[in-house]
């Protein structure tokens, strides 16, 4: 039995020109099964296999320059629609400043359904949005870790486990 997950990441700054919402871009798959996703549609995770999935996106925000704290929201949106009570905030102060926010839920996707990480800056012009940050001798932190696994299949109502031992 195939076990859908996947774990997504952006090795690349986003940082919004425009105070209009925006997709987060995706660049590398570093574990994906029974979900599709391409550098063709960056944005784009695709449900392969119809089910209750748990969603975890972790983005790592900073800015650039600008006087004062701005915030940056982050949430989900499924074949176009945003999804409710699905948006997160985060507020940075100034350009030395780094947080991780963490953005979940759970929830039912059919087979070809589209899902998207959208993010929305306060201000434009400052640099505010999603950074990879490399330091040496150590691992790259991806402007955003995106994981998905699917708990439930829908179709049958079972849940999905897997089988341990011999």
């Amino acid at each position: 039995m195939t076990i859908e997950f996947a774990q997504i990441i952006s090795t690349i700054d986003q940082r919004p020109d425009t105070t209009e919402p925006v997709p987060v871009f995706m660049d590398q798959n570093d574990a994906i099964s029974g979900i599709e996703h391409s550098n063709e549609h960056p944005a784009d995770i695709r449900i392969v296999e119809s089910g209750t999935y748990v969603i975890i996106a972790a983005p790592q925000v900073g800015k650039k320059s600008g006087n004062g704290s701005s915030s940056v929201d982050f949430w989900f949106r499924k074949n176009g629609e945003d999804i409710a009570d699905s948006n997160v905030r985060c507020t940075i102060s100034d350009e030395k400043d780094k947080d991780v926010i963490v953005n979940q839920t759970m929830m039912p996707f059919n087979a070809g359904d589209i899902l998207n990480v959208m993010m929305a800056v306060e201000k434009a012009g400052e640099g505010l949005g999603i950074e990879a940050i490399r330091t040496e001798g150590r691992p790259l932190i991806p402007s955003i870790i995106f994981s998905m696994h699917k708990i439930k299949d829908s179709a049958e109502g079972r849940w999905m486990h897997t089988q341990k031992g011999t």
